[in-house]
């Protein structure tokens, strides 16, 4: 029985010397650790372009209004392949028929006609020809340039660039903080990181021609897209001795 009772207590000693052995590592690792974030930035001039256009027709008669605005749609397609455009980067991004009104005082409104408009979205794989093919498209048929956004496409190599930046100057700042403290890095507990592009915003184009009046072609603005700038961030968390 005596027997039995040291073993309890010998069971129970060990148990509690396990527990505040775990409790002591347990705060251990959080008071050895430092976490720090770091961001990498690579700035590149953009290498595509989405050019949003537009056709617009008016009628007195819907069939009408349409058959004008497929008529000057499909010249404008035709003069956009001819120019190299694949078929493929010319897409519509939207169609609308709508009904145009008379409002008269003290009268029911009337309809006076149809209005159609059909957007276009064209992919430029070469930034450099954008006003050219502005141009054309006017030229074409378009009565309507709405906006134009830059991007890049195929930067791997540059995000990865930027997410090592990022990595680094997480390691820098955690190294600072560790001399700080008189302690040294001695092994990375956790690490995160993610990418994204901050493309610059659309330029918003104020290139119209009056529809009743044919839309006679203006010469085209000059074009600066700016830099695509692609971010990187990391979140570290390094062990220190």
């Amino acid at each position: 029985m005596k027997l039995k009772s040291m073993l309890i207590v010998l069971l129970a000693t060990i148990c509690l010397l396990t527990f505040s052995t775990t409790c002591f590592a347990a705060e251990t690792d959080l008071t050895s650790v430092i976490s720090v974030s770091g961001e990498g930035v690579v700035k590149l001039s953009p290498n595509m372009a989405d050019i949003n256009f537009s056709v617009i027709t008016e009628a007195n008669d819907a069939g009408l209004a349409q058959a004008k605005n497929t008529e000057l749609v499909t010249k404008v397609i035709n003069s956009l392949r001819d120019a190299g455009i694949a078929a493929a980067d010319i897409s519509t991004s939207g169609y609308y028929l709508n009904p145009q009104y008379i409002y008269e005082e003290g009268k029911s409104s009337k309809i006076s006609g149809y209005m159609v408009r059909n957007e276009i979205t064209v992919t430029v794989r070469d930034t450099a020809s954008i006003g050219k093919i502005i141009d054309l498209a006017v030229k074409s048929g378009i009565n309507q340039v709405q906006n134009i956004r830059f991007y890049i496409e195929g930067s791997t190599a540059q995000k990865t660039k930027a997410l090592t930046q990022a990595i680094e100057d997480a390691r820098v700042k955690a190294e600072v903080i560790a001399a700080a403290l008189g302690k040294k890095i001695v092994g990375i507990k956790s690490a995160s990181g993610n990418w994204y592009d901050n493309a610059p915003q659309p330029i918003y184009f104020e290139k119209a021609m009056d529809v009743r009046m044919g839309g006679d072609s203006i010469s085209s603005t000059p074009i600066n897209p700016g830099m695509v700038e692609i971010r990187a961030n990391a979140e570290m968390v390094y062990l220190i001795n």
